[in-house]
């Protein structure tokens, strides 16, 4: 046999080794997914949290009317509470005008949220109209009941009467608050206003809503020490 052809057949063997040693000693690409994939798990796991959801649902008041959005309560109470609570977030699902009929027709999209906890500022629209008191608390009696069928926390910003609608319209409307707040076991701000009504400089030019300065008043006098509570029990970390 020629030397060449003999070094051919040398060179083929040899080569048909490495192949079956390559194929043997490979590892399985089987494995090689599945420990990427732990791999990636892994590290979503260390770094999501789950995001804590706090739904601002009510009026003008809660809007911001008349200011920029981040001067609102819902933006500023939103970069107080970051400081501690990392993972909050807070939807501004505030619409000027809104009584509580139609934030009764809002709750279905509110509940499609999927909110941790609720601020519930609605019935001012309702007292400036001098709608019957009774109308407004069978109103916000079926959404605090949708809330709580869905086992969802909320926080009451309680509002009062003018004095233009009378005593006995007063006496009617104010009572509604505290009296759902007790029936729900609620938290309840007792006057979302209070400190801030009728000052002129806490308000804008028309003097019924607060400006940034009011609204920060609001937060640190009247809605965090009522709501720090409820999220120190229901916040998840």
């Amino acid at each position: 046999m020629k030397p060449l052809y003999i070094l051919l057949l040398l060179l083929i063997a040899l080569g048909s080794v490495a192949v079956i040693y390559g194929i043997l000693t490979r590892p399985s690409t089987q494995n090689v997914t599945e420990v990427h994939t732990t791999t990636n798990n892994t590290a979503t796991t260390a770094t999501d949290k789950k995001e804590y959801i706090i739904i601002a649902f009510g009026d003008s008041l809660t809007a911001g009317y008349g200011i920029s959005l981040e001067d609102s309560y819902p933006s500023i109470l939103e970069q107080e509470l970051q400081k501690t609570y990392k993972n909050i977030r807070i939807v501004n699902m505030g619409v000027s005008g809104e009584t509580t009929t139609g934030g009764l027709e809002r709750v279905p999209f509110v509940l499609s949220q999927n909110p941790s906890l609720v601020l519930l500022g609605l019935g001012a629209n309702d007292m400036l109209r001098a709608t019957p008191p009774s109308i407004t608390k069978e109103n916000l009696t079926k959404i605090l009941t949708a809330f709580k069928e869905q086992n969802i926390p909320v926080v009451i910003l309680g509002m009062r009467s003018q004095l233009s609608n009378g005593p006995v319209y007063r006496q009617e409307f104010d009572a509604i608050y505290p009296a759902l707040a007790k029936q729900f076991n609620t938290p309840l701000v007792p006057f979302f206003l209070e400190g801030v009504a009728l000052r002129q400089s806490l308000n804008i030019s028309d003097g019924i809503h607060p400006n940034r300065q009011g609204y920060e008043r609001i937060i640190d006098e009247n809605i965090l020490p009522i709501l720090l509570p409820t999220l120190k029990k229901n916040y998840i970390e």
